[in-house]
């Protein structure tokens, strides 16, 4: 018994450790090394051993389930432009390094690389509304906060409020690694510069945008401390990764959230 305790609390640390690196990684430059994800192959080489020797809490059926859907998430979040290639991969890694609740996770579902996804998204999305509560609050105490969208549509306020913050060229310029344009720079007949709200569902980033943009900054036609308004590029591997830790704590967050209501 004591044996399977220790087993479970290595797949649990190759987990927690790859996901870190991960993680750091992805907040640093959002961009993670293949050679992060290989962590998980000594866990899922152990787990195959506890399968073989049935001492894994799952069988091979339930495990194969897991697996299987974790790559078809990975894959249709990734064409869909919703993951990043590190996302797909860090999913995948993580079912198969922790194919069911072990030390000192758990979770009130048997697919505990399901549970990890459910907790990230979670964060994710309460990390994303402190965006749109810091615009309120600006808007409400900052006279001029949505500077040109001031006489623009609810809609187009509100989108922005929703998904964006307003910031200035040249810190965009500075940190576009990790920022999405919100808006983009059009240039009418006359030379003139103005800008388009932009809203849509991105994952990679344009270097497109990005280049013409500095390019009417060399070109005097946007200054550096110019508003403008962007979205920030989440870590979603950071969000797994918390994920992971909130399951010590809670489980599965989504479980709990439906059971309140079922």
């Amino acid at each position: 018994m004591n044996s399977q305790i220790y087993f479970d609390l290595a797949s649990s640390s190759l987990t927690v450790l790859m996901l870190g690196i991960g993680a750091y990684q992805d907040i640093k430059r959002r961009e993670v090394d293949d050679w992060v994800w290989f962590i998980a192959v000594p866990a899922a080489a152990l787990n195959v051993y506890r399968l073989a020797t049935d001492t894994l809490p799952i069988g091979p059926v339930e495990w194969g389930a897991e697996l299987a859907l974790l790559s078809a998430m990975a894959i249709g979040f990734y064409y869909a432009g919703l993951f990043g290639g590190a996302d797909a991969k860090a999913l995948v890694a993580v079912g198969a390094a922790l194919p069911s609740p072990m030390l000192p996770f758990h979770s009130q579902i048997i697919l505990l690389g399901l549970t990890v996804f459910d907790n990230g998204v979670v964060l994710a999305v309460l990390y994303s509304a402190l965006f749109t509560v810091r615009n309120l609050l600006m808007a409400a105490f900052s006279d001029g906060y949505l500077g040109r969208y001031s006489q623009a549509r609810f809609k187009t306020k509100f989108g922005l409020m929703l998904s964006a913050y307003k910031t200035n060229v040249g810190e965009y310029l500075k940190s576009s690694y990790k920022l999405f344009l919100a808006e983009i720079p059009q240039t009418d007949p006359n030379g003139r510069v103005h800008f388009e709200p932009l809203f849509k569902v991105h994952l990679a980033f344009d270097d497109d945008i990005e280049a013409g943009l500095a390019k009417l900054v060399e070109q005097g036609s946007v200054t550096r401390d110019q508003e403008i308004w962007v979205s920030p590029g989440l870590p979603l591997v950071t969000f797994m990764f918390l994920g992971l830790i909130l399951t010590y704590f809670l489980g599965d967050v989504v479980f709990r959230v439906v059971s309140l209501f079922a």
